[in-house]
């Protein structure tokens, strides 16, 4: 059943939700949250303006919470003004935070309705499963508790404070920023150039992404992209990602006449639906003839859906974008599969660059590698060149 207001699944249907939810999380030993979301001073909305626009109000706030969840989550209405979102299988508290932080964002711009700008606030109360209860009246409960905690504490997020047991990680306070990030201007690009070993001049350059937080500073990327690629933020970040470096290099072939242009494509985002169609509108936008665009992928990239990531490799390459394979030799190097792969270019990790001139072991490696290359037409590239000797 839904609630017929907001098409949310309704109170009846929440318990019922939660129950069988709560069942799984302890079955496999995972996490749930249940955030339970109270419009504020809803009854004056309803006096300023009217029942019907307050109606409308619901509607909004419904569909802003349907367009925030991610598709295993559940919303419901559990009340006139009170909603619920159930997080399945999260982190930590953390995420559930990440959630709350991203509802009150959202409502920072006001609703319009009948050409009215209405402002929504709300508070939020928020509970785990099973660090606070594991049964669904007692977890509901601590979230109400938890929000009513909140509003008097005059704040808008409110949780039961947590024990030990919920091992929050080091890194939460990241998890909540990196939503932001984008929005503030505080990720940058930096491009390593790749230089011709013929001609000593730049012949394209590889894109990195840099990330300096208003409080911590550069925070390196070996820490923040997992955790992007963890919470479901490195789509966007992607999509930016291609439509900067295609802006700027298209500014650098006056100089330097045709170049390359590479970005990294996270593994998760191969086998997703639209990756093509974020990659075509970048090239549409900012498309230059003169830059080409190479996307660079990891070899565990292919082993999920092997023949499905070739496809998606494929179509790329009949867009005119260029295809490497980043850190080879490192991953899941299979002769078996090399001869099918829709590539154009190989690029050797540094661990067999480093050192190349004194590691006899890694200077017949690169050498084989760079053999099997050219054998199947392919450009390389290798990482970590410093000087001459390498």
């Amino acid at each position: 059943m839904e609630d017929k207001l907001t098409q949310l699944y309704d109170r009846e249907n929440f318990f019922k939700l939660l129950s069988r939810h709560l069942v799984s999380a302890h079955d496999y030993n995972v996490k749930l949250a249940l955030l339970v979301i109270d419009i504020n001073r809803f009854d004056r909305i309803n006096r300023l303006y009217d029942y019907p626009t307050g109606d409308l109000v619901l509607i909004q706030f419904a569909k802003l919470l349907k367009n925030i969840k991610r598709d295993q989550d559940y919303v419901a209405r559990i009340g006139d003004n009170r909603f619920a979102l159930i997080l399945i299988n999260i982190m930590n508290t953390g995420h559930a935070k990440l959630a709350a932080q991203k509802i009150l964002r959202q409502l920072e711009v006001p609703f319009e309705i009948d050409a009215e700008k209405i402002i929504v606030e709300a508070t939020i109360g928020i509970s785990l499963c099973p660090l606070h209860a594991s049964k669904t009246t007692a977890l509901l409960k601590e979230s109400e508790v938890a929000l009513e905690l909140a509003r008097k504490n005059k704040q808008s997020i409110g949780i039961t404070e947590t024990s030990e047991e919920d091992l929050i990680s080091d890194t939460w306070d990241i998890e909540l920023a990196i939503d932001e990030a984008l929005g503030s201007q505080q990720f940058s690009l930096y491009y390593q150039p790749k230089v011709s070993l013929e001609t000593g001049k730049p012949v394209g350059a590889e894109a990195l992404l840099r990330w300096k937080h208003y409080s911590r500073g550069f925070i390196r990327p070996d820490i923040f992209i997992p955790i992007a690629e963890k919470t479901g933020h490195m789509k966007p970040i992607t999509s930016w990602i291609l439509n900067s470096v295609l802006r700027h290099s298209s500014k650098w072939t006056t100089k330097w006449g045709h170049l390359s242009v590479s970005a990294n494509i996270p593994p998760d985002l191969i086998l997703q639906l639209d990756l093509k169609d974020f990659v075509s509108n970048a090239i549409k936008l900012w498309g230059n003839d003169d830059v080409t665009l190479v996307l660079e992928i990891i070899e565990r990239s292919l082993v999920e859906d092997t023949e499905r990531c070739f496809e998606v490799l494929r179509e790329m390459q009949a867009m005119g974008v260029k295809i490497s394979i980043d850190d080879f030799g490192t991953g899941y190097s299979s002769l078996a599969y090399f001869k099918l792969l829709p590539i154009d270019e190989l690029k050797i990790d540094q661990s067999f660059v480093f050192d190349l001139v004194k590691d006899k072991a890694n200077e017949k490696l690169v050498s084989l590698m760079i053999e099997l290359a050219h054998n199947f037409d392919l450009h390389v590239v290798a990482e970590g060149i410093e000087d001459k000797k390498h």
